[in-house]
């Protein structure tokens, strides 16, 4: 009788899903999930993301647990009473004769259950297999080919490159904005130049307009504004600089320096030469187009090279570059989340980490002449 009276509760809420605003983030779905107790019996098998099904070792594992752990409620659809998460729980519930189990129901269409299904597997309980991963996210971008590579990423436990791939063998469909949603809920060109050149144009044109009115004019983040001015800035000083040497011989310094900062520069270009040029980005076959090297495309390779995987000095080297490294354009996601009175700080925090990664690299590379 009481789950009856839950479930009347729950039926209250039956219209949520039809205002709710389109998101990303499948967890938001849980925000007004009630919790209730529900007969075994009247539940329907979920999404079965797992091409094995259920793992009878895993219900044997969790039935001996079951006594003096208390499991987190399943997760069912609340129309048709649909396992979103919780298969092997609902087994282990059988397996001891449980007439009842714990569920938090939700209010969601098929298509955000199959994306909460998989986003659960991949928080908790027996993880899914790759293969399962990656045919869950086919089945995610089918059903939003307008969703961004990291926000499925997230979902599914894939890498952003990972879900590129698969979304260019899967669909060629392009959102009829151009843009995609991504995983804080905001919509953003596919392709990142097109918003650039604009901003740009905008910016030669309105001069002194303010950052905000750039971004919101030209439809780009607030971080992209601010680099595209910061970047027609610096080319205006280096032409400004380059009619000046015409005119007298002489180069002069372009760019921020403190008096400090100016006297240190002077002093070390003085003792140790001029300031190498910058390194080339490395890049695999060295012909124009071909995809640039980054750490997570050898880091494997380099994991299981026994003259680092077994030595002290070379897995702290790989623990140091895991800590450090990332994605190519993953810096990205992070330029709309630092509060606009600390974008001149961590700026130079960001040009200070760089000039290390630069002396880094000299380093290295002069290691690697000397050698031969």
């Amino acid at each position: 009788m009481a789950s009856k009276v839950n479930l009347e509760l729950a039926a209250e809420t039956g219209e949520a899903a039809m205002a709710r605003p389109k998101s990303a983030d499948p967890l938001s779905l849980l925000d007004h999930a009630p919790e209730v107790e529900l007969p075994v019996g009247s539940l329907v098998p979920g999404f079965h993301l797992r091409h094995a099904g259920t793992d009878p070792a895993h219900v044997r594992l969790l039935a001996d647990a079951a006594g003096s752990v208390r499991f987190p409620s399943i997760l069912v659809q609340r129309r048709g009473s649909r396992i979103i998460d919780g298969m092997h729980r609902v087994e282990v519930a059988k397996l001891r004769g449980e007439q009842h189990i714990s569920a938090r129901l939700v209010d969601c269409t098929d298509v955000e259950a199959l994306v909460l299904a998989v986003k659960s597997n991949t928080r908790h309980g027996l993880p899914l297999s790759r293969a399962d991963r990656i045919s869950s996210a086919k089945r995610i971008l089918t059903a939003h080919p307008d969703w961004s590579d990291r926000a499925v990423a997230s979902i599914t436990g894939l890498s952003a490159k990972a879900i590129a791939s698969l979304r260019n063998g899967t669909t060629g469909e392009v959102p009829a904005d151009g843009k995609r949603l991504g995983r804080d809920g905001k919509r953003r060109p596919i392709l990142a130049a097109e918003g650039r050149r604009r901003a740009e144009e905008y910016i030669k044109a309105h001069p002194e307009a303010s950052l905000r009115k750039v971004a919101r004019e030209t439809d780009v983040s607030l971080g992209t504004a601010h680099d595209v001015r910061e970047r027609l800035r610096r080319a205006g000083e280096q032409g400004d600089c380059a009619e000046r040497a015409e005119r007298t011989g002489r180069l002069e310094p372009v760019g921020r320096a403190e008096p400090e900062q100016a006297a240190t520069e002077t002093t070390e270009s003085t003792q140790s030469g001029p300031v190498p040029p910058p390194l080339p980005m490395p890049a695999r076959g060295g012909g124009r187009g071909v995809q640039q090297l980054t750490w997570p495309m050898i880091a494997a390779k380099l994991a299981n090279d026994p003259v680092l995987r077994y030595t002290q000095g070379g897995r702290a080297f790989l623990r140091w570059m895991d800590r450090r490294s990332m994605q190519t354009d993953e810096w990205r996601e992070f330029i709309d989340a630092i509060p606009q009175h600390w974008l001149e700080d961590v700026v130079w925090i960001a040009v200070t980490m760089s000039e290390d990664w630069r002396q880094f690299a000299e380093l290295l590379r002069n290691r690697r002449e000397a050698t031969g």
